[in-house]
């Protein structure tokens, strides 16, 4: 295999990432992308807004007893051909209390293999993979929950495993509709690793809370992740570069303190449509100010998305604009096996 396959393989992933300022600087980036339509429309990042199942996945906290028999199914087609699938299901357990099974998969296909003389070598395949087992209690006003992940990735002679592990709580106001969560991600070891891997794993400490107005039709969210990192932003000032072999003077200005702060928040509000239709949007500008265009941002940031329940089934989609010309879409499909079991008896 040549070393341009090996290198479009590399950059195949970190075009999955969500902050592209400062991705590839650590492994296993993938547990950061969205995975399923609700945090999807909500701006990508969300550690308190609940009664979603998928929302595990953001805080093990926000895993609730009422959930008991749910299951859930999010197909994403993802950026660059990229294509993820999560699944989840809670039980509760009398004695035990509740818990929730997840297995996300994410695929970037089949590739042509070559050697260095050029001769094929026959085709091959990319992926990442995450499986987790998630717990929580309820103690008065707080929830707390953990979440134990065993992740990996699979290349052709690079393959790495981890195990890691999420800690989070939320406390929930006794009268109001107000949920703060807060989350310790990904905090782990390797389980194998590749000799010349450096790259640290993806820790992240986030912070944020969701609110519904009693008279209102809206739930806000406001979230702030790597919190343990003030400066979030790429940057290199530019002297001078060569255009059409003519040199000319490149100026770029240093991103503010205000950019460096709201880099690390993003919002999101859903509209409240009665009992069965919610729609959901979000504006992350992190994700905005990575992917931007030299000449235009477009709509890179903002996320959309619609959720329909019946007494059975709910269904959601959402759009995360990455960039112009690039989005994610994000599909989800679920319901509770107890209905189901319930009706047979």
């Amino acid at each position: 295999m040549t070393k341009k396959v090996l290198v479009l393989i590399i950059l195949s992933f970190t075009t999955g990432l969500v902050y592209g300022q400062i991705g590839g600087k650590r492994t296993f980036e993938f547990l950061e992308t969205p995975n399923h339509a609700k945090v999807g429309g909500l701006g990508t990042v969300n550690v308190s807004a609940g009664e979603d199942l998928n929302m595990v996945n953001q805080n093990p906290a926000l895993l609730l007893p009422e959930m008991d028999g749910d299951i859930s199914l999010t197909i994403s087609p993802y950026l660059a051909g990229i294509f993820n699938t999560q699944l989840n299901y809670a039980r509760n357990f009398e004695e035990a209390g509740i818990f929730n099974l997840g297995v996300y998969f994410q695929s970037f296909g089949q590739f042509d293999g070559y050697d260095n003389t050029g001769n094929a070598e026959g085709s091959f395949s990319a992926s990442n993979y995450n499986i987790s087992l998630s717990h929580s209690k309820k103690q008065g006003i707080f929830n707390y929950g953990a979440t134990l992940k065993l992740a990996g990735s699979q290349l052709p002679g690079n393959q790495q495993s981890a195990l890691l592990l999420d800690l989070g709580g939320v406390y929930s106001h006794p009268e109001q509709d107000l949920n703060i969560g807060l989350v310790i991600k990904n905090a782990g070891f390797y389980l194998k690793k590749n000799p010349d891997e450096d790259r640290p794993l993806p820790f992240d400490i986030q912070l944020g809370g969701t609110f519904k107005p009693e008279f209102m039709p809206f739930r806000f969210s406001l979230t702030a992740n790597r919190l343990y990192q003030y400066d979030l932003s790429y940057f290199e000032p530019i002297d001078e570069a060569t255009t059409n072999n003519a040199f000319i003077e490149v100026t770029e200005n240093a991103p503010s303190t205000f950019d460096k702060i709201f880099q690390h928040i993003t919002v999101g509000t859903e509209i409240l449509l009665g009992k069965s239709i919610n729609i959901r949007a979000g504006y992350n500008h992190l994700l905005r100010q990575s992917l931007r265009g030299e000449q235009v941002a477009g709509a890179g940031g903002f996320t959309f998305g619609l959720l329909i329940n019946t007494k059975k089934l709910n269904l959601a989609y959402s759009n995360a604009i990455y960039q112009v010309g690039g989005s994610a879409h994000f599909i989800t499909l679920g319901t509770n096996f107890n209905h189901f079991i319930k009706k047979k008896s």
